[in-house]
């Protein structure tokens, strides 16, 4: 009995724990230069939405910052930015912003910042070959894995 309250207390104090030295996801951002004729408008929002979710997934507490809290940031000053971060009781926020430069040819710039200092703690620029839902998800784990190894 006493072994099954220890269980009990353990599974609720963890996750707490988890959140409490977690990520905050911001909006993943997409600039496209790849000038092609036809709108993929709906199909980027998706695959935004791909990369932030494989992001949560992947990253130990995570916690996604929505685009709706993000508008009580106007402008999207640092300071600001930083303080809706630290109301997740996240330490760290990661920025991420996709460059399509071609349908073979993307780019994943993403900084990861301590919350309460505001420094960088990690840079990564990472390419991936493919605009399509598999590759997005690929290059979200492959990012989430850099982020990892990052901040150990």
């Amino acid at each position: 009995m006493m072994r099954l309250t220890i269980f009990a207390v353990l599974a609720l104090i963890l996750p707490m724990a988890a959140t409490a030295d977690g990520v905050a996801i911001f909006p993943v951002k997409l600039l496209d230069t790849s000038k092609e004729a036809r709108d993929q408008t709906a199909e980027h929002e998706r695959r935004l939405g791909i990369l932030s979710e494989v992001l949560q997934a992947e990253l130990d507490g995570a916690v996604t910052i929505t685009g709706e809290t993000l508008s009580d940031c106007e402008p999207e000053t640092t300071d600001c930015l930083l303080e809706l971060a630290r109301d997740t009781g996240s330490e760290r926020a990661v920025f991420v912003v996709v460059q399509k430069t071609s349908t073979l040819i993307l780019q994943v710039f993403a900084n990861l910042v301590n919350v309460e200092t505001g420094e960088l703690i990690a840079s990564r620029d990472l390419n991936f070959r493919g605009d399509n839902d598999e590759a997005w998800r690929r290059a979200g784990r492959f990012l989430a894995k850099q982020l990892r190894g990052a901040a150990d």
